[in-house]
């Protein structure tokens, strides 16, 4: 695995975030909810809602917090990794595969299928 600090590291790191408020913006309207309805389905202020779906969340935040969102929205113990997989195909689609899965220099994905990555998403903060 690259280091951290690694420049596409960061890219697919920030695009995964940016996705997931995309993501619960196209949900949230789905189900008509404004963000005053969303705030209170999930106990969460406006405010931070409205950073959240933005990205413009400046400190990092709690699983909590973002358990709360995806249950919110309808997404059980059992189905939240449907939602994360939807936010990691948005995201592959922005910047291409993410950067753990290149196994070189010429940037070829490694055979690894789907069943095999695992999830880390949910795992800390966003």
């Amino acid at each position: 695995m690259k280091p951290r600090s690694d420049p596409a590291m960061r890219r697919y790191r920030e695009e995964y975030h940016r996705c997931c408020g995309v993501l619960v913006r196209q949900l949230r309207t789905e189900k008509g909810w404004s963000l005053e309805d969303f705030s209170k389905e999930t106990g969460i202020s406006v405010a931070w809602l409205r950073k959240f779906e933005d990205n413009q969340l400046t400190t990092n935040y709690s699983m909590r917090l973002q358990m709360q969102v995806v249950q919110a929205l309808g997404f059980g113990v059992m189905e939240i990794h449907q939602f994360y997989k939807r936010v990691d195909e948005m995201t592959e689609a922005s910047v291409g595969p993410a950067p753990w899965l290149i196994n070189n220099e010429r940037g070829e994905t490694s055979e690894m299928g789907d069943s095999d990555r695992g999830s880390s998403k949910g795992t800390g903060s966003l």
